[in-house]
């Protein structure tokens, strides 16, 4: 074998491998961290009063979609969406729930830890807690920056 044909065949393996490279990259999509993500914050309040440590988490209504963007409130009620452990949500329509764990009875630092502990009692008794009885509900577009404020009552 001639180098030249040497040089020839392995630039042929290397622009076979990094073709191949590309392709699976492309369809298990590395590379990409998922759908472009909508910056949107929000509040949520329960009898006129923020609403410290509730969990919202958002059902997309459309059954092809895998993620489901989540938030907890502040100690002013409000909240940044997230999905996947990345700011902002797809766009889309959503089904609201909402729990509101007792800030009295919180695992120790040592139970979450090791993946133990009950976050307590919800204070809203389940009310908001399933996506076909709470009632709530949010449309994401590429415009949304923030959702109208949740205004719940126990």
């Amino acid at each position: 074998m001639s180098l030249r044909s040497m040089s020839f065949h392995s630039a042929s393996h290397l622009t076979l491998f990094a073709l191949l490279i590309t392709s699976v990259g492309s369809l298990t999509g590395c590379g990409k961290a998922g759908p472009p993500l909508v910056q949107v914050t929000g509040s949520l309040s329960v009898d006129g009063k923020p609403a410290n440590g509730a969990t919202l988490i958002f059902h997309p209504k459309a059954k092809e979609a895998k993620l489901i963007p989540a938030a907890t409130t502040d100690e002013n009620g409000k909240f940044k969406l997230a999905t996947s452990a990345r700011e902002g949500v797809p766009e889309g329509s959503y089904d609201v729930t909402v729990t509101w764990p007792d800030p009295s009875v919180q695992p120790t630092p040592a139970q979450k830890m090791q993946g133990l502990g009950d976050p307590g009692p919800d204070l809203l008794a389940g009310k908001y807690s399933s996506k076909a009885t709470s009632g709530l509900k949010a449309d994401i577009t590429s415009s949304t920056k923030e959702l109208p404020p949740f205004q719940l009552n126990k």
